[in-house]
């Protein structure tokens, strides 16, 4: 049985034949998918505490792609997806100049139209605030369950132990 890299297709996501124009290349196909996870902030130039930051702890961001061509693809993408329709023209143009052609960017357009979206911010702070709210009853419950077994500003100590040891495990990761 051979091996079907199908990622390639899927990451396209639409079916048919594509002008030789329009065909993105794996490299820029792998370009793409990385800038999913990219946000505004990987666009600009770090801050002078992040190039403190930097020198004390070592880099933790990429500056960009290397090549030019590549990272003007991967800047039109995180902006058309987080502004869409809105893109301004001058990133339009912006990327045209760095040897993007206008087919491409169109192809590119309906690649990224066809990725899942992600929760809302209202999403997020809705969850948010159900899980603070979860966490905080479960705390209540707790310190009157053990301050009836024990002396309470032992079961106050032994409460915010736990809270303070699983909110890190529950919290999530940082992101950029």
């Amino acid at each position: 049985m051979a091996y079907l890299d199908t990622r390639a297709v899927l990451l396209e996501g639409l079916a048919g034949t594509v002008s030789a124009e329009a065909a993105l290349t794996s490299l820029e196909l792998r370009t793409l998918q990385l800038s999913q996870a990219d946000g505004r902030a990987s666009l600009r130039a770090p801050r002078r505490i992040e190039r403190i930051g930097a020198m004390l702890f070592g880099s933790r961001r990429v500056s960009g792609l290397a090549n030019a061509r590549l990272e003007a693809l991967r800047r039109f993408a995180i902006l058309y997806r987080l502004d869409g329709a809105a893109l301004d023209s001058g990133e339009i143009a912006r990327a045209e100049a760095a040897g993007l052609s206008a087919v491409m960017l169109d192809r590119v357009r309906r690649v990224i139209d066809g990725w899942p979206r992600r929760a809302g911010a209202l999403v997020r702070a809705a969850s948010l605030l159900a899980a603070v709210g979860l966490a905080g009853v479960a705390g209540v419950a707790g310190y009157f369950w053990l301050a009836d077994e024990l002396d309470p500003m032992v079961s106050a100590i032994l409460v915010g132990a736990v809270a303070v040891t699983l909110a890190p495990l529950f919290g999530g990761s940082a992101r950029g």
